[in-house]
C-alpha cells in the first residue's frame, strides 16, 4: 500500500500496517524531516494507540505526564481546576512532548516494521479507476500500482482534493494562534488557559524542563506576517496577561523561535474514500486545539483503517464505509466540542462579559470537560 504524508497521523497508519504484513510505501513531499509544530497533548486515547504500536514506553520516556487542566484569568488568578477522567492503570491522562520526539519515536518504529520512506516526493497523478488497483504517477516520474492509498498529507491535502474535490476545505475562521517553546516554571504542572478580554493565553509542559507558551486570538484572515515583526506583535498580544506570561513576554526578542499559524477547521463528511483511495488525519479533520485532539485523531484514524481493512470481513468498499463511519462519529464531536469552546472564549471583550464567564466556568467547567473526558476515554478500536 502507499502512505501519503509522514506526519504522526502517516506514520502510524504505516506502522500499523507494515507491523501486520503489509509492504509500506511511505511518500513525503518535504525533503527532510525538520519537523515544524513547537509541542503536542497526547491525551490517553493517543496513548492506547501507541501502546498496540508498541511505542508506549518510548513515548512515555521523552514526555511529561499530567492529569489536569486549569483555567485562571488574565492575572494568573484561578478560575477553575479540572482533573482529567482519561486513562487507566496502564496509560496515563496526558503525556505531552515535544512533536519533533514524537515524530521520531514513529519514524524509527516504521522503518524497523520494514516501511519504504520517501522523501522529497509528490503524487502527482491517481488514478483509482482500475478496481482493485490504484495507479499513481510520482513527482520523480516514477510510477507505482497499489492495493491500498491512504492519504494522510494535511490540511493542504491533495488526496482529498482526488477524493472530493475543492467542495470540502480549510478556510480561516478568523482566530490565529502564536507559539513559542520556553523554560517551564515549577508551577506550571500541567495544561494551562489564561482567559483574557479578546483572546486566552496559556502553557502546556513539554518536557520536565520546557514548556510551550501560546495565545489564541482574533488574526484578519487574509493578512500575512512579517517574520522579523513576529516578537514585537506577540509582546503586543501578550501585554494583557500576567504571571509567567508576562515574565516570558518580557524576554521575546527577534531571534524568538516563534510560530504563528491561523486556524482553520474543516470536517469531510464520510465516506473518506473513492474507490482504494482514502483519507484521514488532517486531509479529512481539522479541529480547534482546545481539546489537544488533532494528532490523537490521526493516529487513531490510521489504526483503525488497519484494524478496519485486515482485521474484519467483507468487501474493500464495506471497510473503507465502516472506517469512515466509525471515525466520523468521534471526529465530529471533538470538532462541534472544540470549535464551541473557540468560539465562547473569543466572545469576551468587556469586564462584565468576563465577571459572567467566570462565574458560569466555576460552575460548569470541570463538568463540561468531564464529558468530553468520558466519551474520549471510551475505546476507539
Amino acid at each position: 500500500m502507499l502512505v501519503v504524508g509522514g506526519g504522526v497521523g502517516g506514520l502510524s497508519c504505516a506502522l500499523a500496517f507494515a507491523q501486520r504484513g503489509v509492504e509500506v510505501t511511505l511518500i513525503e513531499r518535504q525533503p527532510n524531516f525538520n519537523v515544524p509544530g513547537v509541542g503536542l497533548g497526547q491525551p490517553a486515547n493517543a496513548l492506547r494507540v501507541y501502546d498496540r504500536l508498541g511505542v508506549l514506553e518510548d513515548v512515555l520516556d521523552v514526555g511529561y505526564v499530567y492529569d489536569h487542566m486549569s483555567i485562571f484569568d488574565a492575572d494568573h488568578r484561578l478560575i477553575v481546576d479540572h482533573k482529567f477522567l482519561l486513562g487507566d492503570d496502564r496509560v496515563p491522562p496526558v503525556c505531552a512532548m515535544r512533536r519533533s520526539d514524537l515524530h521520531g519515536i514513529l519514524l524509527t518504529a516504521a522503518k524497523r516494521a520494514g516501511v519504504e520512506v520517501r522523501l522529497g516526493c509528490l503524487a502527482v497523478e491517481i488514478d483509482s479507476g482500475g478496481g482493485d488497483r490504484v495507479s499513481v504517477t510520482f513527482s520523480d516520474g516514477g510510477r507505482g500500482v497499489f492495493d491500498l492509498m491512504a492519504g494522510f498529507d494535511g490540511i493542504r491535502s491533495t488526496t482529498r482534493l482526488h477524493v472530493v474535490g475543492t467542495m470540502f476545505k480549510p478556510k480561516p475562521c478568523g482566530i490565529g494562534a502564536w507559539r513559542i517553546q520556553v523554560p517551564r516554571p515549577p508551577e506550571v504542572t500541567g495544561m494551562e488557559f489564561l482567559q483574557g478580554l479578546g483572546g486566552k493565553a496559556g502553557a502546556m509542559p513539554v518536557t520536565n524542563d520546557l514548556m510551550y507558551l501560546f495565545n489564541i486570538r482574533p488574526e484578519p484572515a487574509d493578512d500575512f506576517y512579517d517574520r522579523a515583526k513576529f516578537s514585537e506583535m506577540l509582546k503586543e498580544r501578550l501585554a494583557q496577561f500576567g504571571g509567567y506570561v508576562a515574565d516570558v513576554s518580557a524576554i521575546l526578542n527577534e531571534t524568538s523561535d516563534i510560530v504563528y499559524g491561523p486556524i482553520e477547521p474543516m470536517l469531510v463528511p464520510w465516506p473518506w474514500h473513492r474507490g482504494r483511495v482514502v483519507i484521514g488525519g488532517d486531509a479529512a479533520h481539522v479541529v480547534p486545539p482546545h481539546l489537544t485532539q488533532g494528532a490523537a485523531m490521526a493516529v487513531e484514524d490510521g489504526l483503525v483503517l488497519a484494524l478496519e481493512m485486515l482485521e474484519t470481513e467483507g468487501s474493500v468498499e464495506d471497510r473503507l464505509m465502516r472506517y469512515a463511519q466509525r471515525r466520523y462519529v468521534r471526529c465530529a464531536f471533538v470538532y462541534a466540542f472544540a470549535r464551541q469552546w473557540l468560539d465562547d472564549e473569543q466572545g469576551i471583550h468587556t469586564p462584565e462579559q468576563m465577571d459572567a464567564a467566570r462565574a458560569e466556568m466555576l460552575i460548569n467547567a470541570s463538568n463540561r470537560i468531564a464529558v468530553s473526558d468520558r466519551i474520549l476515554n471510551s475505546p476507539a478500536f
